[in-house]
């Protein structure tokens, strides 16, 4: 997978002209993406132009023949936190009596900038070499971090590499993942920040802090009460970002 909105456009050109691909959905797999209705032109970079009203994720996917569930919401202006009320409404679905969700395996990508370059079955067998139920890609971001310095000191006893949780990609046990979205709605609120206001927000230094914040943050801030059965792939095996 290529998480990197600077690279994925060229990189997915680059597919299309090495002639068509087409890969085994694993049948253990659920692929899902959360995206708001309507054009994406106010959250993706000019780079990115000819994909704001189907994301290059959902192209991707199709050219790849693999299936993605697209979670819309219609809500303005888009808050990321509205991922967590979305999964958690779609892994705690019933049909026919039983959960609609029935995969063994959960994976949740960003639309506007994560493309497949690879059969996803390995990005499966590289979730398992790690022994945990949940794995997340990495970044060197630390967004997030000026409001919860306890949380970065505990996050760099566990790494040495100066990289930290992107929730741009994971994947996990499903049951799994419904018990870390049950745990992080605890601090999504509905009305919470905007892409558009995180800096200001973070330097406002807020007292509730993450509740309302972005989802990564509050993936950072629970990422200790669930480890090690929640991990980050400091090595990005899974998934490059530069």
């Amino acid at each position: 997978i290529i998480h990197d909105r600077h690279i994925v456009k060229k990189e997915f050109e680059n597919l299309i002209k090495n002639g068509p691909i087409e890969y085994q959905h694993p049948k253990d797999l659920t692929i899902v993406t959360c995206r708001n209705e309507g054009t994406l032109e106010d959250r993706i970079i000019p780079h990115l132009s000819g994909y704001e009203d189907t994301s290059i994720l959902e192209r991707n996917m199709e050219y790849l023949g693999l299936d993605l569930v697209v979670l819309t919401d219609d809500r303005l202006p888009w808050r990321n936190t509205f991922k967590f009320e979305m999964l958690h409404k779609y892994l705690n679905a019933w049909k026919n009596g039983r959960g609609y969700c029935t995969t063994k395996y959960f994976m949740c990508l960003d639309a506007i900038d994560v493309i497949f370059v690879d059969d996803p079955q390995r990005v499966i067998d590289i979730f398992e070499s790690y022994e945990c139920d949940a794995l997340f890609m990495s970044t060197h971001s630390t967004d997030g971090y000026n409001c919860m310095p306890k949380v970065k000191e505990w996050a760099d006893t566990i790494n040495s590499k100066n990289r930290y949780l992107n929730s741009g990609v994971y994947i996990g046990k499903t049951s799994f993942v419904k018990e870390m979205v049950e745990e992080a709605m605890k601090y999504a609120i509905p009305h919470g920040v905007t892409m558009d206001g995180y800096r200001e927000y973070l330097n406002s230094q807020p007292e509730d802090y993450p509740k309302g914040s972005q989802d990564q943050d509050i993936f950072r801030y629970i990422e200790q009460k669930f480890y090690p059965r929640m991990k980050v792939d400091y090595d990005n095996q899974m998934a490059f970002r530069s």
